[in-house]
């Protein structure tokens, strides 16, 4: 006597569910994708160790070292793969669309088993620094026109708040999130803003990257006025923030963003007259501006950090010599983190390596570096493919500004910030 054969019900495709039901669950992802932004935006590290939660701590529950935007992020993407037939089907149709972030996968399992099982290092850094953007990255390409509009505007909303909250603190002395020492006090020397963002760093790389983003022409149904206003606002703050390789590099590009205007009208492309005058107004009351803001002192502070860095320009010169007692074998392929901080404190290297790329081969050995690196250029091309090539010149200013501090190569939500601000910034190909 045979048994019959067992049987399974197959999941229903996306074209056997109901449209309404369907619609209500994309209405849901998408909602979770807001509650996403709006955390990772407005919950800075500094905003969860003022109400003690361990985030940055070495001590407290393994749960409490991983930003709250990253469960988010987790819950978001399982109700994105509910809204398009399962979770298997979403990441198929990301894996077929989206090589760059394939790629960029691929490297983070990389080095989460670099971490967890070569090095021995704590995982919460690669979870928060590049699992969240990725994940982050497949919700964001699953929004709507409409929505993707709604975050652009949300995008200029936050920007604005924080920079306009920056200069307020940097003139009244008050902090929102205060940077804190090790042991809990206020690092009374440091004047920098928080604001938003929380670390000031964070700030000047934001708030430096929306400039970069709107000369290079993010955003391009702005009226050229409002877009002179937003710059110069952000710009105020980035004084207030204290960046001085972000400042520099903005300035730069802004710069480089005038010439390659100027070399495009005098070799006969077509123009608008008002932009010309609205580009003259703009250098003449910026400058204006900057005598005027340096003859009444409010600058003083931020130009005494060229002078006064607090050892952050030594750390630069030093920060190849903890490499020195290092084997070969140790230097390519698994650091030793106890000899990495003994060559610190014997080079007086203690604010920590000020360069992202050099972290990274600290923390990691150097070819596990080249190798994961080779698949984040890869996910940020396919940041450039899914806006346009002007894209490349936040790229440009996203290396510039992580290659000068330790960034990337700590735990922090800047590349997902970065994510979010590029994907409802930079103008698609279709509207350039």
């Amino acid at each position: 006597m045979t048994m019959p054969a067992a049987t399974t019900t197959p999941s229903p495709s996306p074209s056997r569910i109901p449209s309404d039901r369907m619609e209500t669950r994309r209405r849901l992802a998408t909602a979770a994708t807001y509650v996403l932004v709006l955390v990772l935006l407005l919950i800075s590290g500094a905003v969860l160790r003022a109400v003690n939660i361990p985030y940055a701590s070495s001590t407290g529950p393994i749960f409490a070292k991983i930003h709250p935007a990253t469960y988010l992020a987790v819950i978001a993407v399982l109700m994105w793969g509910w809204a398009s037939g399962g979770l298997g089907r979403l990441i198929g149709r990301v894996a077929i669309t989206h090589p760059g972030a394939v790629m960029f996968g691929t490297g983070i399992v990389l080095l989460l088993f670099q971490t967890a099982v070569i090095v021995k290092l704590p995982l919460a850094p690669i979870i928060d620094t590049f699992l969240l953007p990725l994940l982050l990255f497949v919700c964001l390409i699953r929004l709507d026109a409409a929505n993707r509009e709604r975050m652009t505007i949300l995008a200029h909303v936050l920007v604005i708040i924080n920079a306009l909250l920056g200069v307020f603190e940097y003139a009244s002395g008050w902090r929102l999130t205060p940077m804190l020492e090790a042991d809990g006090t206020v690092i009374a020397y440091d004047w920098r803003a928080s604001a938003l963002f929380g670390h000031p760093l964070s700030n000047a790389f934001i708030t430096g990257n929306y400039i970069v983003a709107l000369a290079f022409g993010a955003a391009p149904r702005l009226h050229p006025a409002f877009r002179i206003l937003l710059m110069g606002i952000a710009g105020v703050a980035m004084i207030a923030f204290g960046g001085r390789v972000a400042m520099v590099l903005a300035i730069a590009m802004i710069g480089l963003a005038s010439g390659l205007g100027a070399i495009r009208m005098l070799i006969g492309h077509r123009f608008h007259l008002n932009h010309a005058v609205l580009a003259t107004l703009l250098v003449t009351v910026g400058a204006l501006f900057a005598v005027v803001f340096v003859e009444s002192g409010g600058a003083d502070r931020f130009i005494a950090r060229f002078s006064e860095d607090h050892g952050s320009a030594q750390t630069r010169l030093s920060m190849l010599y903890i490499f020195g007692d290092l084997t070969r074998e140790q230097f390519l392929m698994w650091p030793d983190a106890d000899i990495i901080w003994q060559a610190q404190r014997e080079h007086s290297i203690r604010i920590g390596v000020e360069s992202s790329e050099v972290g990274f081969v600290a923390n990691y050995g150097l070819l596990v570096t080249l190798a994961f690196f080779t698949t984040l250029a890869a996910f940020m091309r396919e940041l450039v493919t899914l806006t346009s090539r002007q894209t490349w010149w936040s790229v440009l200013y996203f290396v510039g500004v992580m290659s000068s501090s330790l960034g990337i190569a700590a735990k922090t939500t800047v590349l997902a910030m970065y994510v979010f601000f590029t994907l409802t910034l930079m103008p698609r190909d279709t509207e350039t």
